[in-house]
């Protein structure tokens, strides 16, 4: 809950709106984000002397000059010397701009009370004040070009990733259970396109089995209420939960999983002067750091650095869903039969955990933009001239 900070009073709009997050959704990030956005509206409102509680609550929702101030506020601190601001801090701060549109407006359907008696007339007015205050928002967004086409791996670079990761020549540099570690961490990435997030909270039952061999990829929501994850900032699967199966014949899995965690899944410790192994069997985390706890998301992120480095790859976890799905697309154009073509999207869009198919537009571009780059045989039934231009 939001509260002052000399005070440590709750703040009444936020509270209300976190009670309303409460019921709208099940998605911790999706409210953390949104009490983010209110937090930095609480910080620019306490600076201009505005009450902030006062204006969302009499439902008219924040004036267009007032949201033109908010906006250069929130901009200032991160342009550059020039005025630039940079592509990730605009679409950052777009998010932030969207998240206060939807918080205003949805106090104004709370707390609009407009003069006119009329129900059908007031029910107009609430409208139009709602598309006043979408506008204003609307008009502060920052232009961004996004990327039309989704990043990807070359094969030569997953190839090069492949080699450095390795555990054979690795663990002399890092130690053997950190190299298969961060192995088995790469070929979930890159052999299922799973999400970062996603592979830090997997656990020993959630893993490939003789009698289940397929990963299962659960939403913490979904984990009832004995879920524990000791750390501070804990993964969060965004995606919808699923199953994913086994899908080349040169799969290192379910072996992979089961040899990492019989050999590299204890500690050492002191036991009558002696040293013994100890298995780490008290959480059900399958990637742990070395001294057993969960790995972080920011451990994982130095993964990451020492992947860059050491295979002269600009590698970071989410490029390697990227990959997968990419090639995966590939594959699903090539089908001859519409039919076919559609029911493979409908799978790849279960498998990606998206809700929606728009979801894997991006990856469309992509193969379009690869296919426009091999220069497509189009003229003349596959051929490569056309004889009007000859």
């Amino acid at each position: 809950m939001l509260s002052e900070r000399e005070t440590h009073l709750p703040r009444p709009a936020a509270s209300l709106y976190e009670a309303h997050l409460a019921l709208k959704t099940d998605s911790h990030n999706t409210r953390v984000k949104e009490l983010a956005t209110f937090a930095s509206l609480y910080a620019w409102a306490g600076a201009a002397k505005i009450d902030l509680d006062r204006e969302l609550l009499r439902g008219l929702g924040l004036t267009a000059p007032q949201v033109r101030a908010f906006a250069a506020w929130l901009r200032k601190p991160v342009a550059q010397a020039n005025g630039v601001i940079p592509l990730g801090k605009r679409q950052s701060i777009n998010g932030v701009f969207r998240s206060a549109s939807v918080i205003c407006r949805w106090f104004i359907k709370q707390f609009a009370s407009l003069p006119s008696g009329n129900q059908a007339r007031r029910a107009i007015e609430i409208e139009m004040l709602l598309a006043a205050q979408k506008s204003a928002w609307k008009e502060v967004l920052i232009k961004v070009r996004t990327r039309s086409v989704a990043p990807d791996l070359t094969d030569q670079e997953v190839a090069a990733i492949e080699r450095f990761l390795r555990p054979e020549t690795r663990s002399k540099a890092v130690g053997e259970s950190i190299a298969w570690r961060d192995y088995l961490m790469w070929r979930m990435a890159i052999e299922f396109g799973m999400r970062k997030s996603e592979i830090l909270s997997m656990r020993l039952s959630d893993c490939p089995a003789r009698a289940a061999p397929y990963f299962k990829i659960v939403r913490i929501e979904e984990r009832g209420d004995s879920y524990v994850d000791p750390r501070s900032n804990p993964p969060r699967p965004k995606t919808l939960s699923r199953d994913l199966g086994l899908l080349f014949d040169h799969t290192v899995f379910p072996r992979l999983v089961t040899d990492y965690v019989s050999t590299y899944r204890y500690t050492m410790v002191q036991v009558n002067g002696r040293r013994k192994k100890k298995f780490l069997l008290s959480h059900d985390f399958l990637i742990t750091a070395e001294s057993g706890a969960p790995l972080s998301l920011r451990a994982a992120d130095d993964v990451a650095r020492a992947i860059k480095e050491g295979a002269g790859v600009d590698f970071n976890w989410h490029l390697a869903r990227h990959a997968f799905f990419n090639r995966a697309y590939e594959g699903v154009t090539g089908e001859a039969s519409k039919e076919t073509r559609e029911a493979k999207i409908e799978d790849l869009v279960h498998w990606g955990g998206w809700e929606s198919p728009r979801s894997l537009e991006i990856y469309t571009k992509r193969a379009r933009a690869q296919r426009a780059r091999q220069a497509l045989m189009v003229w003349q039934q596959g051929g490569n001239q056309w004889t009007a231009l000859t």
